[in-house]
C-alpha cells in the first residue's frame, strides 16, 4: 500500500503480433527506471524445447493486456484476435491509401462473424495528422461517415520518434513541447476507453487473455470436439 491518496501502477502486458516488432523494439529500448511493461513476442516462433503456451504466458497479476496486431489481420486470424479484445482500436493515417485501407478494414470488421457474435466497442485513432491540410479535412470527413468515433487524433509530430526511440510514452517526455500538445488527445483515448470497459463482461478472460496461436487452437479443438 501507497501513501493515503496513491494507487499502485497498473502492471501492463503488450502482445506483440506485428511482424514488424515495433512494439517490441519500443520495450527493448526502455529505461529500467521507468514502470516496466511485459511484453510478449507473439510474432516469433517458440523454440523446438517450448510450448507457446509457455512462452505466451501472461502473469497473473496482469491489469492490462494490450495486442498489437499487424494490419493484414484477415478472417481466422482476425476472429483469434477479436477473442483476445474487449475493446477494438484502429489507427488510420491521414493519406488517401490509407483511409481507404482502414475503410476496407472496419467494414470487415463490423461484419464479421465473431464480431457480429460478440459485438464490442469500436473506435478509429486518427494518426500522424497535419492540421488544415487537405488530406486531414479528408480523413476526417471520412472518419464523418462512418459509424464508429474517433477519439483521439494525434499530430505528425517529431515527438513520436522520440518515444519510439527511447522506450518512453508521449506523458514521460516531460522535456517535449510538441508531446505536451499530444497530453489532452491522449487523455480522451484512456477516458473513452476506460468508459467502454466500466462493467465489460463480453469475454471469457481464460479465453480473452490467450496469445493468438493458442486461441486458434483452441478454436480448432472446441470445433472438433462438435
Amino acid at each position: 500500500m501507497g501513501a493515503e491518496g496513491e494507487t499502485r501502477p497498473r502492471k501492463v502486458v503488450l502482445i506483440d503480433h506485428d511482424p514488424q516488432a515495433s512494439s517490441s523494439y519500443w520495450v527493448e529500448h526502455r529505461s529500467p527506471h521507468l514502470p516496466p511493461i511485459h511484453v510478449i513476442p507473439a510474432h516469433q516462433r517458440t523454440s523446438m524445447y517450448q510450448t507457446q503456451t509457455f512462452a505466451y504466458r501472461i502473469p497473473i497479476d496482469t491489469d492490462v493486456i494490450i495486442v498489437d496486431a499487424h494490419s493484414n489481420s484477415r478472417d481466422r486470424d482476425l476472429e483469434a484476435l477479436l477473442k483476445l479484445s474487449d475493446i477494438v482500436l484502429v489507427p488510420i493515417l491521414a493519406s488517401p491509401i490509407d483511409i481507404r485501407a482502414g475503410g476496407r478494414f472496419i467494414a470487415e470488421l463490423l461484419t464479421h462473424r465473431a464480431f457480429r457474435a460478440a459485438p464490442r466497442p469500436v473506435g478509429v485513432i486518427s494518426n500522424r495528422v497535419q492540421p488544415k491540410t487537405e488530406t486531414a479535412q479528408k480523413l476526417a470527413h471520412f472518419l464523418e461517415c462512418l459509424d464508429v468515433p474517433n477519439v483521439a487524433t494525434f499530430r505528425d509530430t517529431p515527438a513520436y520518434h522520440e518515444a519510439m526511440e527511447d522506450g518512453r510514452g508521449i506523458a514521460e517526455l516531460h522535456d517535449s513541447r510538441g508531446a505536451r500538445r499530444e497530453y489532452a488527445e491522449w487523455r480522451n483515448l484512456v477516458q473513452w476507453i476506460e468508459s467502454q470497459t466500466l462493467g465489460a463482461t463480453r469475454t471469457p478472460t481464460a479465453i480473452r487473455s490467450m496469445p493468438l496461436a493458442v486461441a486458434r487452437k483452441s478454436e480448432t479443438s472446441t470445433s472438433a470436439q462438435a
